[in-house]
């Protein structure tokens, strides 16, 4: 039986290159791309190395995201790290499956 779409060969490339052009229409990719963000990053991540949603829940899970509480697109500071914490990226997942949801 036949699926709509592209090959199994040819999807990976096709989702790559969506994303890829997804990407150039970001305003916040260079944000994310940027020396201060990364070295904000890396020092929060330093200080709480520890998922913050996993240990409400007793787990010790590594965190690897920084995550602004308030989005950037809602008007959240950018590298005040009161409005950061640190997730791991199962809960990042989640908490932005959540976000985008609500803005729809």
């Amino acid at each position: 039986m036949a699926r709509p779409g592209y090959c199994d060969t040819h999807r990976k490339s096709v989702h790559r290159d969506y994303g890829r052009a997804r990407r150039s229409f970001d305003a916040e990719l260079g944000f994310y791309q940027s020396a201060q963000w990364r070295a904000v990053r890396a020092a929060f991540l330093r200080q709480h190395p520890v998922c913050g949603a996993c240990e409400q829940y007793g787990r010790v899970v590594t965190a690897v995201v920084a995550d602004h509480v308030t989005p950037l697109k809602e008007g959240g500071a950018r590298f005040d790290t009161a409005n950061l914490q640190a997730l791991c990226v199962s809960c990042h997942n989640r908490k932005t499956a959540r976000e985008t949801a609500a803005r729809r």
